[in-house]
């Protein structure tokens, strides 16, 4: 009997408790939460897709990538003179650069080198 209404009393005194901290955070995510929240949220749980050919699988992708890397570094006018751009592997890394127009005159385009697996930018300059 003693043991009942000590739970009983415990009860009484947690309960409150737990269920406003309950409905604290339902409040929370159903007025709060912004859309990039609810993502982080679901991030949390879900599991990567790794490519097997890697996120930068033909030279298509490493030239947009770095093109866009390019046009954030040097300006969109800038690189544009350059295209097209071409792409190489070697190993596991896309080299990427520009045209020089007119071909054979002095001067440099924009040099970068993208990671096949994971898309990272390895290295970026502008060759003069």
């Amino acid at each position: 009997m003693k043991i009942l209404a000590l739970f009983s009393v415990l009860l009484c005194v947690f309960a409150p408790h737990v269920n406003g901290a309950g409905q604290q955070e339902q409040k929370k995510v159903q007025g709060k939460m912004d859309e990039w929240e609810a993502l982080q949220v679901s991030l949390k749980t879900a599991k990567p897709e790794l490519p097997t050919n890697g996120f930068v699988p033909d030279e298509a992708t490493a030239v947009t990538i770095g093109e866009a890397v390019a046009f954030a570094q040097y300006g969109r006018e800038a690189i544009l003179k350059e295209e097209p751009f071409h792409a190489r592997l070697y190993g596991e890394v896309w080299l990427v650069h520009g045209t020089l127009h007119p071909q054979g005159s002095y001067g440099g385009t924009a040099l970068i080198k993208v990671g096949k697996k994971d898309g990272r930018i390895l290295f970026l300059t502008h060759q003069e």
